[in-house]
């Protein structure tokens, strides 16, 4: 099995938390699906396994028009073996759902909504740039049930600024009230150069203090689990059978390809990622220039070694001892198996019967911290 990533870098206005690659702006975006309809047809022999999933991502894919979603659907369906397709997400913006979008959605294979809800206190959603309420999310995700989407996840956040456990508390049992088969609960970001940055630099936001911060993510841990919700990667949370098949793909190592600007692929032996750049993406792919649009690296057992690593230290899965010894070099074991004996002696790992080692709770919010002793 095999997925695919359709990158749709355009937002009506960026969130002063963002650092990820998008456009305000969306005078080139016909140019732009053009190109991505392209590249669609270009590399449609990179996987040589039928796509199981779809992920429409961004950006905001949402401020796509029902026609531009039919054209980059008609080219998938031109280009790839479908007959195995289980999941296809689309991220949207509460304030895009109307009935007539959403109803054309439930017409087209997307069976998944990813919701950038973020908070259901508008005092939040106003900080943080959103342009929909609470209110709409609400009504959004109702009507989205309504019509016969029943694997909707919403994007939650804690670490916001000014906020108490209990407006965090009051979020989550929002969430719960409302049917939600998968949260995504990320801690706010500050990145380096957002307006967030420079409002925090400039003392006109404060964020919570650290131990609020675990606090926050403890609860969330306890309360989502308690209501039957499995932690099953450090920021996502699922109902039974409602894992995002597609995150999982990056998670387990599956083969994926990614499209538009910025995209990244993978297929089993080397990474691939597009230029940052909606013009020169859609120039390049628009004229049959001989010019790369993307670059790419051939991955040593050093660069596989190290993304097991990295990417199961996060899951609820964690590492297996037997995989390392059978898929990596002796090097890579024995350091492995003294660096795990070093983490079981912190109380930082714990170990299942089948030489799996998963991170203990206390573990989790440092998660990044070990995967760097893990490393190679």
């Amino acid at each position: 099995m095999s997925g695919l990533y359709i990158h749709i870098p355009y937002c009506k206005q960026k969130c002063i938390y963002c650092d990820f690659y998008s456009s305000a702006t969306r005078e080139s975006k016909e140019s732009y699906i053009k190109a991505l309809t392209k590249e669609i047809s270009l590399r449609k022999d990179y996987l040589d396994k039928p796509l199981r999933t779809i992920y429409f991502g961004g950006g905001t894919p949402s401020t796509l028009s029902k026609e531009e979603i039919s054209l980059i659907f008609n080219a998938i369906k031109d280009n790839f073996d479908l007959s195995l397709l289980e999941e296809t997400t689309f991220e949207a913006n509460p304030e895009h759902l109307n009935k007539d979008y959403l109803d054309f959605l439930i017409s087209t294979p997307i069976n998944r909504l990813s919701l950038g809800t973020q908070s259901f206190d508008d005092n939040d959603l106003k900080t943080l740039g959103r342009k929909h309420s609470s209110l709409e999310s609400i009504e959004v995700i109702r009507n989205a049930q309504k019509i016969g989407f029943y694997n909707i996840s919403i994007d939650l956040m804690f670490n916001l600024p000014s906020m108490s456990l209990e407006k965090w508390k009051a979020n989550l049992f929002k969430a719960m009230d409302l049917n939600i088969q998968h949260i995504s609960a990320y801690s706010l970001s500050v990145e380096e150069g957002t307006m967030l940055d420079k409002l925090i630099s400039k003392k006109r936001l404060n964020i919570p203090s650290e131990t609020e911060q675990l606090e926050q993510f403890n609860y969330a841990i306890d309360f989502l689990e308690s209501n039957g919700f499995e932690h099953y990667e450090t920021s996502n949370y699922a109902a039974k059978g409602f894992r995002s098949l597609h995150n999982s793909n990056y998670w387990n190592n599956t083969p994926y390809l990614g499209v538009g600007a910025s995209a990244h692929s993978f297929n089993g032996k080397e990474r691939r990622w597009n230029i940052s750049s909606i013009d020169n993406y859609s120039s390049i792919l628009n004229s049959n220039s001989k010019e790369d649009y993307f670059e790419k690296e051939i991955l040593s057992e050093k660069d596989f070694y190290n993304e097991y690593i990295m990417v199961g230290i996060r899951t609820k899965e964690g590492l297996d001892k037997n995989f390392v010894e059978r898929n990596f070099s002796e090097t890579f074991s024995k350091e492995f198996n003294k660096t795990i004996e070093s983490l079981l002696n912190r109380n930082l790992v714990e170990k299942s019967s089948q030489n799996i080692f998963t991170l203990t709770r206390k573990a989790i919010e440092i998660s990044n911290q070990i995967a760097l002793e893990l490393i190679a």
